[in-house]
């Protein structure tokens, strides 16, 4: 049996207690990617939808399984802040 290729994926912001913002992605219809996040980060923190929608080069670029949900990760350093 064969994979079947995601379709649909959802990125969800996600508030910690510590008021940090974070980005998770959803492969899953958009009306359960909150619930889907949500019940994957810890008890507290809270998430709601981002309005963008992933193209479909993006959703296949992240080879994301059916029904999993991820924490997204920037791969770039943070821009330092400039002094004057």
């Amino acid at each position: 049996m064969t994979d079947l290729p995601v379709v649909e994926a959802h990125l969800v912001r996600v508030t910690t207690d510590d008021r940090d913002r974070r980005i998770w992605v959803a492969a899953t219809p958009r009306a359960e990617a909150v619930t889907a996040v949500l019940n994957a980060i810890p008890e507290g923190w809270s998430a709601c939808l981002f309005p963008s929608r992933l193209r479909a080069v993006e959703i296949e670029t992240l080879n994301l399984k059916p029904g999993e949900v991820r924490e997204l990760r920037s791969t770039r350093p943070a821009p330092r802040p400039k002094m004057n």
